[in-house]
């Protein structure tokens, strides 16, 4: 895995792990949809400005211009963005934060799962991820049977994200991302917007001083995290750069302790070594890929020839 892909990561994982503050800060006073409608439209002029740039450099070095990637962005914007954030904001206070952590935990597993590809050597790490993120929350975690429509929109976010992760890999190309991105945001917003013109209606917002910097702080993560995270496709599998959850969460943690002045308990510190080794695991290289070939090659070989010997299957 090269430096840059490394770099992006962390940078993502630290981009989503340091919302919660202003997410916090923006939800006490502002309703949800409301908020991340005024996000993603913020999100988007900041996402076309960047696409505009990118259009002027290619014509200045006439360079073709490349068709605009409206069908698979509009597909992106509700996949990826509108519905997860929607569906997300409507199970707010029904669920326990460790749940919602622990369930979009599994999106790693979700996006291997909904993937074309047999990895089945990344299993083992995925559970293993899973079980540091509910260590890691455990204080916060419980589940009940007076939860169960919370749990079922963020089960559907959860499969709509790594939906969209795979699908993101085969349609997106690398010089669609700035003009995609922007189209994506301004699909959200409308969603959002629409949605909170019916829902939230009667709701007010007070737009203090500390709502409106949070909601430019998080337009700018978005802005920023969500091209590199499309960017991390490029360099690895879906279900690879869904792990950036269980990173997230790690770093949001280790922010709350750090704030509140406490001390994690072994639980935490046992669910930090797990996710940091599970990530690390995953993300080591082409081992996972390259341990499957050579078992695949064994196996047709000996089907193809009982008798081979050992020097024949090494050479493979």
């Amino acid at each position: 895995m090269r430096r840059r892909a490394i770099s992006a990561f962390v940078l993502v994982g630290l981009l989503w792990g340091s919302a919660w503050i202003p997410t916090s800060v923006v939800l006490r006073e502002m309703p949800g949809l409301r908020a991340g409608a005024v996000r993603f439209a913020i999100a988007a002029i900041l996402a076309a400005s960047l696409a505009l740039v990118a259009w002027l450099r290619n014509r200045i070095a006439n360079q073709r211009k490349p068709a605009l990637p409206l069908k698979d962005s509009l597909v992106l914007g509700l996949t990826a963005i509108a519905l997860p954030y929607t569906l997300t904001a409507c199970a707010a206070g029904q669920v326990s934060s460790g749940a919602v952590a622990v369930l979009f935990a599994l999106m790693p597993l979700a996006a291997l799962l909904l993937s074309s590809e047999a990895m089945s050597a990344a299993i083992p790490a995925l559970v293993i991820g899973l079980g540091g993120v509910a260590l890691l929350v455990a204080q916060g975690l419980s589940f009940s049977a007076t939860q169960w429509k919370g749990v079922t929109s963020i089960v559907c976010a959860v499969v709509l994200g790594a939906f969209s992760l795979n699908y993101a890999k085969t349609r997106l190309r690398r010089f669609d991302l700035p003009a995609s991105v922007s189209i994506q945001f301004a699909c959200a917003a409308a969603f959002a917007g629409l949605l909170s013109a019916f829902i939230e209606r009667r709701k007010q917002a007070v737009w203090s001083q500390d709502a409106v910097l949070s909601l430019l702080i998080l337009a700018v993560f978005s802005g920023l995290s969500l091209p590199l995270m499309y960017w991390l496709l490029f360099e690895l599998e879906s279900w690879q750069v869904a792990s950036l959850e269980w990173t997230a969460t790690l770093i949001a943690v280790a922010e709350a302790a750090w704030f509140l002045r406490t001390w994690p308990s072994m639980d935490m510190w046992a669910g930090a070594a797990l996710i940091v080794g599970a990530t690390l695991w995953l993300l080591r290289g082409t081992g996972l890929r390259e341990s499957e070939a050579v078992t695949l090659q064994i196996t047709n070989h000996t089907r193809d020839a009982p008798a081979a010997s050992e020097s024949e299957v090494g050479s493979k």
